[in-house]
């Protein structure tokens, strides 16, 4: 069995943070526009909130990351997909349904609502979708990706993928029926807006080593390119050349690629990952899940009864939901069905001379209901 890699728990984790915190405050900005009326104080959690948005894309790279690595000698077990229908696909069904049931006051609005939740991700779940059509992508590729050169695979991806959110990203609705859902919505599950990072993933993956030694090699760079990618991000949202509120933005490509290998280089060079950290990212499939959903009942709640407790309010829906998300969580799983409603629980660091080995080498802005 090949030695974990520590520093995924950094990656995984972070990531999950980050979901959450672009959804705590793009509730927050919207429900309290009285606190957050003055403009500096907008702009600064405006800004966090795009810059934050790498999240989604940084889980599409792990996960084939792990697949990449895993798997780099010998192909995937039988059971491969079985488990995942059953730990993520089944989860993600239960979640379309749960996250349905405030449309049952019309029975065409909720068969609508369902049907869309269940065949195109019309809830922060779409991000399962995304991953099922990678596994599918990698059980026909992986042959052939480890032939192909990494050089010339690498900049096809992320021109087709740079392409799609272009189309997306400058253009306005076509005249077909529903153009404007497809342009607002359908268009964030197609595997085409996210394929530079399953490659980036595979080859990371597939050749961990030279990846780590490339990330020192060039760790100055490293250590500044987010920076720059943070800037450029802003300046373009701010200026209104690129005004897309989401994680589905084509300068979000660069800026997720250098938060990405800014992380796995740091979490190479510490000694011992923070056990928060590793917290978080046992119970990220969770958190990710449900985590909306709470936030959903602390802002109903607040607007029943509202109290004025300034950015406060953002702090509370970040750290309740995700408490509350881990105390569901375990909860559920005391029940023997309760893995395929809320996933299983991650894993551990696991605690041998090996994997020690391993670690010390190496138009008008607006928020959307996802990432």
């Amino acid at each position: 069995m090949k030695p974990m890699i520590n520093e995924i728990f950094v990656l995984r984790s972070i990531a999950c943070l980050c979901v959450v915190a672009v959804h705590a405050i793009a509730i927050g900005l919207t429900s309290m526009p009285t606190v957050f009326s003055g403009e500096p104080l907008y702009f600064v959690f405006d800004s966090i909130n795009i810059l934050l948005y790498f999240g989604t894309p940084l889980f599409i790279f792990i996960s084939e990351f792990l697949i990449a690595y895993s798997y780099k000698e010998k192909k995937l077990p039988d059971k491969f997909m079985r488990k995942r229908f059953a730990f993520l696909y089944l989860p993600f069904l239960f979640m379309a349904l749960f996250y349905s049931i405030p449309y049952m006051t019309a029975l065409d609005s909720w068969s609508l609502k369902l049907f869309l939740n269940i065949i195109i991700g019309d809830y922060h779940g779409y991000f399962i979708l995304i991953i099922f059509q990678f596994y599918l992508l990698h059980l026909l590729f992986h042959k052939h990706l480890k032939k192909w050169s990494p050089k010339i695979v690498l900049p096809i991806s992320f021109m087709i993928t740079f392409g799609y959110l272009v189309i997306f990203n400058f253009t306005t609705p076509l005249g077909f029926s529903h153009a404007t859902y497809v342009w607002d919505r359908f268009y964030w599950v197609p595997f085409l807006g996210w394929l530079f990072y399953f490659t980036l993933g595979f080859y990371c993956g597939h050749h961990y080593q030279s990846f780590i030694s490339l990330l020192k090699k060039y760790n100055k760079t490293v250590l500044v390119a987010p920076i720059f990618t943070s800037i450029s991000l802003l300046l373009l949202y701010h200026t209104d050349l690129l005004i897309v509120h989401s994680s589905k933005r084509i300068d979000m490509l660069l800026h997720t690629t250098a938060i990405c290998f800014f992380l796995f280089y740091i979490g190479s060079q510490i000694k011992k990952i923070p056990p928060f950290l590793i917290y978080i990212s046992k119970y990220s499939f969770g958190i990710y899940l449900l985590h909306y959903f709470y936030i959903s009942v602390l802002d109903f709640l607040y607007q029943v009864y509202p109290i004025n407790i300034g950015i406060a309010y953002i702090f509370i829906l970040f750290g309740v939901s995700i408490y509350l998300s881990i105390v569901t969580v375990n909860y559920c799983l005391k029940w023997q069905y309760g893995k395929y409603i809320v996933g299983k629980i991650g894993v551990g660091i696991q605690s041998n001379p090996s994997n020690q080995e391993s670690h010390e080498r190496v138009p008008q802005k607006r928020y959307v209901t996802s990432t």
